[in-house]
C-alpha cells in the first residue's frame, strides 16, 4: 500500500546560538539527559545470512528513577555496541538494551556501572499536554557534544504512523526546530517528562512529532511481566457511515454514529466475533461516531483505533454492534496480531533456509524495503500482491508466506533462475502454511523421496534430485562464502524433527 505520508526518522536539535546557560526549569533536568553512541550492523534482508555493514550513529535518551534510560527503538536498532555519556561528563559508559518496543519506537537501555547514576535528578512522567501548551525539548545536535534546548508549541494531538514500524498510534505534533541530531531526546513540561522526540514530516516545515505519556506508560505497563507484547489490534477493516443513503440502506438512521465492518482479518482477535456488515456503535461503552471518531478529553476527538491500542494484550474489550437490524454485544480477548506479512523491524534476524542453492525466507515489510523506500514501485508484483487488496485474503489460511528469494548458480538448479521472488505454494503436493511447516516438509521429503518438487503461486515447478543434495548444497555455500545453510531458529526446527525421528525408531534388541 502506497503511504499517504512519507515520514522520516529524525533527531530534534537546537543550536544555542551563544546561550551560555539553560533556562532554569531545564537546567535542573539536564543531568538526566544522555548522548547515546551506537555501533550497529543492520541485517541485509535480501542476503539474510549477512549484514549491510557496520555503521555508527548517535541519539539521545533520558535517565529514569529506576536507573534505566529511555530512548527511541530506532536509535538502538541492530546495535552491536552501545555507550552513553552524561551532560558535562567526559566519560562514556557501556550500556545494554533491556527492552525494545518496535511498534511504539521506544527502548530501554541500562548501564551496569553504579557510578553512572550518581547525582541524577528524578524524572517524573507527566500528563498528556493540551493543544497550544509550550514544551521544552532537550537533546544533542550533530556536529557537537553540547546539550541543546528549544521550546515548541503543541499544535495537534492525533493518531499518526510511526516511521519505524508504520503502526498508527497516538502522537503529539509540535513546532520545535527540527534538524538531524538527537532522536530519543526528552520533552519536558513543568519539570515533567511529557514526550520523547521521534520523527518529523519531511514534506512540511516545523512539523515534528513526539511520543506522548499514554504511549510511554503503555510501554512500561506492558513490561511489568518481564516481556514486551506490543500494542493490540482488533483485526478489522471498517468504513465510516457519513453518507445518508448508506445509513438508510443499513437502517441505522435512528442510530447514533456507528462504523461498518468491511472485513475481519483471519485469526485476528475479532475473527468469529464480528463479521462483515456489522455496525459497531460502541467500544468499551464509548460511542463511536459516524466518522469513526469518539470524544476524547471533553473537547477533542480521536479515531476509534486508539480505544484498542490503549489496551494491553490479554485484556478484554466490549464491542456493541448491530447485525441484520438486531443489537448485540461481545467481549473480545485481545491477543497478538497474526501478521501475514510482518511489519518493519519485526525480525531481529529473519529466518532463512538454503536448499540446492535456492534461498528461501519469509515475506515481510523489511524484505520489501530491500527494494528501497518506494518499494511498492520496484519490488516484484508477485510479492506486492500480498500487501494489497485480495492478496491477504487469498492467503488467509497461512501463518506467513515463504519466498523463493534467490538462486545460487549450480548444475543442480540450472534453468530455474527465472523463478526468483516467488511465493511457495506446495512441496511434493503438500500445501505450505508457514516457514516452519516448509522447513519440516522439505526435510521430510529429502529423507523419504527421490525428488523434491517445489511449486510456486505462479505455477512454476522446480525439481531437485535428493541424492547427495546435502553435499551439493555445502559446496554451493562454500563457493559463495555463506557460513550456514539456515538460520538459528531453523536449526532448532530441524533438530527437533531429528529428535522426534529418533524417538520413533525401535530400539535394537540386546545380544543374547
Amino acid at each position: 500500500m502506497k503511504p499517504k505520508l512519507i515520514i522520516s526518522i529524525f533527531f530534534f536539535i537546537i543550536f544555542l546560538n551563544g546561550m551560555s546557560a539553560l533556562p532554569v526549569r531545564a537546567e535542573g533536568l539536564a543531568s538526566a539527559v544522555v548522548k547515546i553512541f551506537v555501533t550497529s550492523s543492520p541485517i541485509d534482508y535480501y542476503r539474510p545470512w549477512q549484514s549491510r555493514g557496520i555503521t555508527k550513529s548517535f541519539g539521545s535518551g533520558v535517565i529514569l528513577p529506576d536507573n534505566t534510560i529511555l530512548t527511541n527503538a530506532h536509535v538502538v536498532a541492530h546495535h552491536t555496541f552501545i555507550q552513553v555519556k552524561k551532560y558535562n561528563d567526559a566519560k562514556k559508559y557501556t550500556a545494554q538494551v533491556i527492552a525494545i518496543g518496535t511498534d511504539c519506537d521506544l527502548a530501554l537501555i541500562k548501564v551496569d556501572n553504579p557510578d553512572f547514576y550518581k547525582n541524577i535528578p528524578t524524572v517524573e512522567i507527566g500528563e498528556l499536554p493540551q493543544v497550544q501548551d509550550t514544551v521544552t525539548v532537550l537533546g544533542y545536535p550533530r556536529g557537537g557534544d553540547k546539550l541543546s534546548i528549544t521550546e515548541g508549541v503543541v499544535s495537534r494531538i492525533e493518531i499518526t504512523a510511526y516511521a519505524l514500524s508504520s503502526r498508527r498510534l497516538l502522537t503529539v505534533q509540535i513546532d520545535a526546530a527540527i534538524n538531524p541530531g538527537n532522536s530519543g531526546g526528552p520533552v519536558f513540561q513543568n519539570g515533567k517528562l511529557v514526550g520523547i522526540a521521534m520523527q518529523k514530516l519531511s514534506t512540511g516545515q516545523n512539523i515534528g512529532y513526539m511520543i506522548p505519556p499514554p504511549i510511554i506508560n503503555h510501554f512500561f505497563n506492558d513490561l511489568k511481566d518481564g516481556q514486551y507484547d506490543g500494542f493490540p489490534y482488533l483485526g478489522i477493516e471498517f468504513e465510516i457511515t457519513e453518507n445518508k443513503n448508506l445509513r438508510a440502506y443499513f437502517n441505522i438512521d435512528n442510530v447514533t454514529g456507528g462504523v461498518i465492518v468491511e472485513s475481519v482479518i483471519p485469526f485476528a482477535p475479532a475473527d468469529k466475533k464480528l463479521q462483515s456488515g456489522d455496525i459497531i456503535t460502541q467500544i468499551n461503552n464509548i460511542i463511536i461516531d459516524e466518522d469513526a471518531t469518539y470524544l476524547f478529553r471533553d473537547n477533542e476527538r480521536l479515531i476509534l483505533t486508539h480505544l484498542i491500542s490503549q489496551q494491553q494484550i490479554k485484556d478484554n474489550i466490549s464491542v456493541h454492534f448491530i447485525r441484520e437490524g438486531e443489537a448485540a454485544s461481545v467481549n473480545i480477548p485481545l491477543k497478538k496480531m497474526p501478521f501475514l506479512v510482518p511489519p518493519p523491524q519485526f525480525y531481529d534476524k529473519p529466518p532463512y533456509y538454503i536448499y540446492g542453492g535456492i534461498v528461501f525466507t519469509v515475506l515481510s515489510n523489511d524484505l520489501l524495503l530491500s527494494w528501497g523506500r518506494r518499494w511498492w514501485e520496484k519490488a516484484p508484483n508477485e510479492l506486492n500482491y500480498y500487501m494489497i487488496g485480495n492478496g491477504r485474503k487469498n492467503a488467509s489460511l497461512r501463518e506467513n508466506l515463504v519466498v523463493l528469494l534467490d538462486i545460487l548458480s549450480d548444475d543442480v538448479n540450472v534453468g530455474y533462475h527465472n523463478h526468483k521472488n516467488q511465493i511457495i505454494k506446495k512441496i511434493n503436493g503438500i500445501k505450505i502454511t508457514s516457514f516452519q511447516n516448509f522447513v519440516q516438509t522439505i526435510n521430510s521429503v529429502k529423507r523419504s523421496k527421490k525428488y523434491t518438487k517445489i511449486e510456486t503461486e505462479n505455477n512454476a515447478i522446480i525439481i531437485l534430485k535428493n541424492e547427495n543434495i546435502d553435499e551439493i548444497n555445502s559446496a554451493i555455500l562454500s563457493r559463495n562464502n555463506i557460513p550456514f545453510a539456515y538460520s538459528k531458529d531453523v536449526k532448532k526446527w530441524i533438530d527437533a524433527d531429528q529428535e522426534k525421528k529418533k524417538d520413533k525408531e525401535p530400539e535394537e534388541p540386546d545380544d543374547p
